[in-house]
């Protein structure tokens, strides 16, 4: 057995144990070392129960007592440890002696609150024996479907949905969300405390093989190893949805470090899109998780974003679409072959068009089940949603009433039951909206017990489809996406290797590590007199843009180093003499190694690249509209290196103002190929140099074929 499989084999044993003991046991009612020996020994646990405690002798609840881990005479899969933290380490020295597969560290009292030594005693320990363990300072973990309830003050109804989360309180109320929710039960929940030994990524495979996990939840603030969490992520959303929520999405760990690129790269904005691209869902707050759950595991995937509405009420049919569109989604028109098999069924609706108003009383509720699948068998329509007051026909109780006959009643029961059967038949998802709720009508529950999401907010059935289309895009494209393996972690160029940590390239010096990866830049001369600035200058024979190079002044303008639209032999030389003196008096302990000549080039439209080393999930480049208000919109997006040509396509289509790069007001569009390269080939220089901790190409102007680097920054 490999290392990967025994390591494989012991988590499962950790988390799915035949036999449990609970070290620092009491018959104290007030101490947690009897709340879990009570609760497990009183469930229908099948597993064996073994109280340790080696200050006590006889019974606690029936059950003996075991003066340590090694005294138990059977295999024990699993220690859960609720002791002092100075004893910790000699329950898991001692458990490891009993070849123990795992424990479970409910203990608090180490890195959390500085103790890293007994932490770093636990791992050595740990190492030693081959034993996997949770936390230290856990909340603890449930295994619903064996009847394991360890730490946790909850009773989670089964279901599919499991749970690993950094903050055990808030896994807990994931857990009793579940129990609120409709169709909706719990499967496991770990909490990952402090993370000393077993780390998000290394869990994925066990959920990833179990049958009662439909869909994964983490909850993460940061991640420890959030590269090799990439990698087995991207394995995993192949087999099913992964959903993370992430806390801390603010702006406030953003750095104040030289680059653009650094300045619009807040830690939840980078790890969002990378997430993204390995394939994970990720939603923005905590009321989120359950909608997006019963999408992913309800409806099958959808192969585009083209929905169809249909709806009895014009206002409704605005609201969706507004909401659709807001959420990604598209509303296309309707084939005329579908247009006139819905005017047969509703002829006088107002607008057959997409929303479809069907203008639906009680006498026609029937028809939804029929107009339902003309909708789907559009080769233009990739989903439906149903939203208005669907299923509140003969409803009351409520407030509003719906009333029909109860021969209408049936007839629009059944059209439910035909609803239920749609999606399966055509491979497209119906979501439905409803003033009402399936506590309320026959037809809903029949439509939620049917495997068809039903929501009371717009909000949520817009965000099933958002987050339907990217699970499903993500799944189609996994072939193409990075395999997020950044490299051996030496630099490929040996002038990068030699230079010094801190190190800013001067400009000319950027822009020649870039010609290294044949990326395109402006021309470029360094010159140290006027007399070779008036020789460059006949060299290019054009207007010149020259500025000044000092590696302490790395904001030129600010500092009146940079001069455009200089031509002539004059006004190079006095430009030149200028840009010196402004740079002395900005800063007189500044290094001047001269000024860089570059010919003005024809504007195209500006873009930035960057690249930076995010703590979290490493290497990732930036790509977004360049110009002066780069930094006030923020419309950017990133990548985890190494990207691929279909990562980077997707970077550029992920921008706000992707329509600037598609000829917007009469101009042409920009070269995408050119771009898709330059992304990519900046991507390889950046995976193959890994002490480049920021890298900004701003602006880099595009053009109708081709485009150029003016500016470049490499930090090392």
């Amino acid at each position: 057995m490999d290392e990967r499989d025994y390591s494989a084999e012991r988590i499962e044993r950790l988390l799915d144990p035949q036999s449990i003991a609970i070290a620092g046991a009491s018959a104290d009612e007030n101490k947690r070392g009897y709340i879990a020996t009570k609760r497990l020994v009183e469930s229908e646990y099948d597993g064996e129960v073994y109280p340790v405690n080696p200050s006590y002798e006889g019974e606690i609840l029936g059950t003996e007592v075991h003066p340590s881990v090694s005294s138990i005479p059977d295999r024990v899969d699993l220690v859960y440890v609720v002791t002092p933290a100075g004893a910790v380490p000699s329950v898991l020295e001692d458990a490891g002696e009993a070849d123990v597969a795992g424990a479970v560290i409910f203990s608090a009292g180490f890195s959390e609150v500085g103790n890293e030594d007994t932490e770093e005693e636990l791992i050595q320990i740990a190492n030693e024996h081959g034993i996997r363990f949770l936390g230290p300072n856990v909340m603890g973990m449930v295994n619903v479907p064996s009847d394991i309830c360890l730490g946790i003050d909850a009773s989670y109804g089964e279901g599919g949905l499991s749970v690993i989360s950094q903050s055990g309180n808030l896994g807990m109320n994931l857990g009793v969300a579940t129990n609120k929710a409709h169709n909706t039960g719990l499967s496991h929940f770990v909490s990952i405390g402090n993370e000393a030994d077993l780390k998000f990524h290394e869990l994925l495979p066990y959920f990833a093989a179990d049958d009662s996990t439909e869909a994964l939840v983490l909850y993460v603030e940061g991640m420890s190893e959030g590269r090799a969490f990439l990698e087995e992520a991207r394995r995993f959303t192949q087999e099913k949805p992964l959903i993370l929520l992430k806390g801390g999405r603010t702006g406030a760990g953003k750095s104040s470090a030289e680059s653009h690129t650094a300045s619009l790269a807040g830690d939840a904005d980078v790890v969002a899109d990378v997430y993204s691209q390995a394939g994970v869902v990720t939603v923005d707050s905590f009321d989120d998780v359950v909608p997006v759950y019963q999408a992913l595991t309800d409806a099958p995937t959808l192969s585009g974003r083209n929905i169809a509405i249909m709806t009895e009420a014009g206002g409704v049919a605005t609201i969706t679409a507004d909401s659709l569109v807001e959420h990604g989604m598209n509303v296309p028109e309707l084939t005329e072959e579908t247009q006139e098999k819905l005017a047969e069924l509703f002829p006088y609706s107002p607008n057959l068009e997409n929303p479809i108003d069907t203008m639906v009383t009680g006498d026609t509720a029937s028809l939804h089940g029929e107009a339902a699948e003309i909708l789907l068998s559009d080769p233009n329509i990739d989903g439906l949603m149903i939203c208005g007051g669907y299923g509140g026909y003969g409803v009351g109780g409520t407030g509003i009433e719906l009333p029909m006959d109860d021969a209408s009643a049936q007839a629009q029961i059944e059209s439910a039951r035909r609803i239920t059967e749609l999606p399966s038949e055509y491979d497209k998802p119906v979501v439905i909206k409803s003033t009402f709720t399936p506590e309320e009508s026959e037809a809903l529950a029949i439509c939620r017990d049917g495997n068809v999401p039903v929501y009371d907010s717009f909000r949520d059935a817009s965000l099933a489809f958002q987050s339907l289309a990217e699970y499903s895009e993500a799944v189609e494209s996994a072939d193409e996406r990075s395999d997020f393996d950044a490299g051996s972690g030496a630099d490929g160029l040996e002038t990068l290797e030699e230079a010094a940590d801190g190190t800013v390239l001067a400009e000319h010096e950027a822009k020649g590590v870039l010609e290294e990866y044949d990326i395109p830049v402006a021309p470029y001369e360094l010159v140290s007199s006027a007399e070779e600035a008036v020789e460059a200058a006949d060299r290019f024979d054009e207007e010149l843009a020259m500025k000044i190079v000092s590696p302490q002044i790395q904001h030129k303008t600010e500092a009146g180093g940079v001069a455009l639209g200089v031509s002539g032999e004059s006004a190079v030389r006095d430009t030149y003499e200028e840009l010196v003196a402004n740079a002395e008096a900005y800063d007189p302990e500044a290094t001047i190694d001269g000024v860089l000549i570059s010919p003005m080039l024809e504007e195209g439209v500006e873009v930035i690249i960057g690249a930076i080393q995010d703590e979290e999930v490493g290497p990732v480049v930036m790509f977004g509209l360049g110009g002066i208000f780069v930094e006030v919109l923020e419309d950017v997006t990133f990548g985890g290196v190494p990207l691929t040509e279909h990562d980077a396509r997707r970077m550029i289509e992920g921008i706000d103002g992707k329509e600037i790069l598609e000829g917007a007001r009469d101009n042409p569009d920009i070269d995408e190929d050119a771009l898709v390269d330059l992304l990519v080939d900046v991507s390889e220089l950046v995976a193959e140099n890994p002490r480049i901790s920021e890298l900004d190409l701003n602006p880099v102007f595009c053009y109708e074929d081709g485009l150029s680097v003016i500016d470049a920054s490499i930090t090392l």
